[in-house]
């Protein structure tokens, strides 16, 4: 299927979705539409000695058309519409004219190249656009061949058959070399579009699984070091009930604040983030003096990552007030910025007794979950340094990209985003290609050359002007220098051709150099050197007017010369500059696309904290919670014994994620309460698979509603085991179920 075929309205494509395809489809239209207006101009010049043995019903039927179809393009492609068809008329008027040639010319004398052959190249690729790249190469074999047969004739000026091949030849390569570069890209492109929406999904999934982690990261957060320390201290005796009080109070605010509606809220700079983790410390450790160390310009932390860094800083406060018996606690923020790149770091110093790192359990959840875990979701990290006797130093750091809205997108940014799409081993390919067959039309034109040795030194400047325009192509764009190597080559090229050419006439195919020129100059520009390709093509310029007029030839030379150099490149230029608009668009595109991601991931997370895990949870501890915030209500023996069994069964939900369930918790709180003994234990690392988990919960929840006495250790194994989960008990008899990764479960009395 053609490219240019999946869209009737080339304009007005959804910007989420096939986005590149509909752009490139715009830009080439118009591209191509300007080139087949440009080809009018040289045309003129070309056929003006032609016009007076042409027939008049020939030049109005054919040369009208092609005229008209040229004028309209513009129009259509720049009111952004389908100008397929017209491309197609335009490119069969081309083949109907050149087919009748011979029939148009009503004279004995013998003529020259039809000026049909300045819009054979176009009318190849409106001929690809109005059909498929197929029907495009076959239209470029097709009409150079019929181009080559005229040749000979007459009308055609009567040229040997080893000239005809060198017109086939010229007319083939060009056009075909542009269309497996348009096809390679084509289809590129219409496979990035295609694997946009899945993509998309994919980026949605991960964005949610990403937002939900972090918020039940921070009701973690909130259980530990909240609810579970309240439970404790009202089992407690040491306890007053004032300050089993104020905890459950605490437990209850930080719980309303999860489940409040959440606003996105603006950055903080490093001196706002240093009195929010004051306000935040104050009440656990008084004496800590927190100040900033470098409050940087253009940093600023979203309100998630401030929250979090003040969370984990105050979790480190309130572990010197417990353990540390330090007399000066100093927090210090820094903050640093390099382009885009941000960081923040917060030092928690004191001066108490110190510990041994390597002797505390990662895994304890002050520094598991409110600390290690917390940071991690924000792309944080924590390192603690301590030893007996030196104190503590607690490190937060958090790194991050700053963007601005309505940024520009820089050209690099553009390129890069279209970089995964370009073939460049194609282009190599093309261009080599391009060149090698011009140098083998110049070869053949110096066997009639007296003059050879200029010609032989200029194919020779060919290669290595090839051979730097394409040095390091897939890696990086091209240095200036390299781009100044290749124009003064070409004009080296240009000058040497010029010399050894014959004054007041110009041989069959002495200009072979201008398609190296325009090829290699549109490498450069390709490349990213745009001044030097531009300066290169003025150069070429100056240097033919220049050999025009010392050799007695007059503008119609001159323009056949340069002609070629001038339309391509600019049309190269068009074509990048929409390739560009192109990755401009992309990016916005996936910018926008990652920020609903995001925002969307955002609202669905709130809304499961809010209405899944805050209900249960406030079900499960809401009345109980509610008692032991008044004050004047005195707790019971049984209230007391209900703390302890709602702080085994929060702590199981914890530790051991993948073990517990609504059913398996009532079950283990039953158990516990008959004096069954029930240890759950999770070392997966990952969530079970969903035929894993559900053979555990049931064969779980089966054996501990029906012990009666005894112990019961449930147990995941990392991942790589061949048994994913063990749960023996043991009364008066010992049995293991062993259940594997692909959820079979076998009992077996030990």
């Amino acid at each position: 299927m053609s490219p240019w075929r999946r869209a009737g309205n080339l304009g007005r494509a959804d910007p989420a979705r096939g986005a590149s395809a509909a752009g490139l489809r715009l830009w080439l239209a118009r591209a191509v539409a300007m080139t087949c207006l440009a080809s009018l101009l040289p045309a003129l010049f070309i056929s003006l000695p032609q016009l007076p043995n042409l027939s008049q019903v020939w030049l109005v039927l054919v040369g009208g058309s092609i005229v008209g179809f040229s004028l309209l393009m513009p129009l259509y492609a720049w009111a952004s519409s389908d100008i397929r068809w017209l491309c197609g008329l335009y490119a069969l008027a081309n083949l109907a004219g050149l087919a009748t040639w011979p029939l148009a010319w009503h004279t004995t004398e013998v003529g020259s190249a039809p000026w049909l052959w300045v819009c054979l190249g176009v009318a190849t690729v409106c001929a690809a656009m109005a059909t498929t790249v197929s029907m495009g190469f076959i239209y470029a074999g097709v009409s150079a061949l019929i181009f080559g047969a005229v040749r000979m004739t007459l009308s055609g000026g009567a040229v040997s058959a080893l000239t005809a091949m060198q017109d086939v030849l010229a007319l083939v390569v060009l056009p075909t070399a542009l269309l497996l570069l348009i096809q390679s890209f084509a289809q590129a492109v219409e496979e990035l579009d295609a694997t946009t929406a899945e993509s998309q999904r994919v980026e949605a999934d991960r964005a949610i699984d990403k937002a939900i982690g972090q918020r039940r990261t921070i009701l973690d957060g909130i259980i530990h070091d909240q609810v579970m320390t309240t439970l404790v201290a009202a089992v407690q005796t040491d306890h007053t009930r004032g300050e089993v009080a104020d905890l459950a109070r605490s437990a209850l605010r930080s719980l309303a604040d999860a489940a409040a509606p959440t606003d996105v809220g603006q950055p903080l700079t490093p001196h706002q983030l240093a009195r929010l983790i004051e306000d935040m410390v104050e009440a656990v450790c008084p004496q800590a003096r927190v100040s900033v160390a470098a409050d940087i310009d253009g940093v600023a932390v979203s309100p998630s990552v401030a929250s979090t860094l003040g969370q984990a800083a105050r979790e480190a406060a309130l572990n010197v007030t417990r353990h540390a018996e330090a007399e000066h606690v100093s927090i210090e923020i820094a903050a640093r910025l390099v382009g885009d790149d941000q960081g923040v770091q917060v030092d928690i110093r004191d001066d108490g007794r110190g510990f041994d790192p390597q002797a505390i359990d990662e895994g304890r959840f002050g520094i598991k979950v409110s600390m290690h875990e917390r940071l991690a979701a924000v792309g944080g990290t924590v390192d603690i340094q301590s030893s007996p006797g030196a104190g503590t130093l607690v490190r937060l750091r958090w790194s991050g990209r700053g963007q601005q809205a309505g940024e520009t997108i820089s050209r690099r940014r553009a390129s890069e985003a279209l970089r995964s799409v370009l073939q460049v081993e194609l282009f190599l390919f093309l261009v080599w290609l391009v060149v090698g067959v011009q140098v083998l039309v110049g070869l053949i034109s110096v066997l009639a050359t007296p003059n050879q040795l200029p010609i032989l030194i200029a194919q020779g400047l060919a290669v290595v002007a090839t051979a730097v325009a394409l040095h390091k192509a897939g890696e990086r764009q091209m240095t200036t220098i390299e781009g100044g190597v290749v124009v003064v080559c070409l004009a080296a090229i240009a000058h040497l051709v010029h010399s050894s050419l014959p004054v007041g006439q110009l041989p069959e195919y002495a200009t072979w150099h201008s398609s190296v020129i325009m090829v290699l100059l549109i490498t450069v520009l390709v490349r990213g050197q745009r001044l030097a390709a531009w300066c290169g093509l003025v150069v070429f310029i100056v240097q033919v007017i220049t050999w025009a007029r010392g050799h007695e030839l007059g503008a119609p030379t001159v323009l056949q010369v340069t002609f070629g150099p001038v339309l391509w490149l600019t049309l190269a230029t068009l074509v990048l500059r929409g390739l560009r608009a192109i990755g401009e668009q992309l990016v916005r595109v996936r910018t926008r696309s990652r920020d609903n991601t995001r925002a969307m991931a955002e609202s669905f997370s709130n809304l499961v904290l809010r209405e899944v895990w805050l209900t249960q949870l406030r079900e499960q501890i809401g009345p109980l919670l509610q008692n032991l915030a008044d004050k004047s209500h005195q707790l019971s023996q049984a209230e007391r014994d209900a703390c302890r069994i709602l702080e085994g069964r929060l702590r199981d939900a914890l530790r051991a994620g993948n073990l517990v369930s609504q059913g398996v918790s009532d079950a283990i709180q039953a158990a516990r309460g008959r004096g069954v003994e029930v240890v759950l234990v999770d070392n997966r690392g990952s969530k079970l698979p969903e035929t894993v988990r559900l053979a555990t919960l049931r064969r779980l929840e089966e054996l501990v509603a029906a012990s009666t006495g005894g112990r019961i250790v449930a147990r995941t194994a990392p991942e790589g085991y061949s048994d994913a989960v063990t749960i023996l008990k043991v009364d008066d008899e010992r049995n293991l179920t062993t259940i594997d990764e692909a959820g079979t479960v076998t009992v077996r009395k030990t």
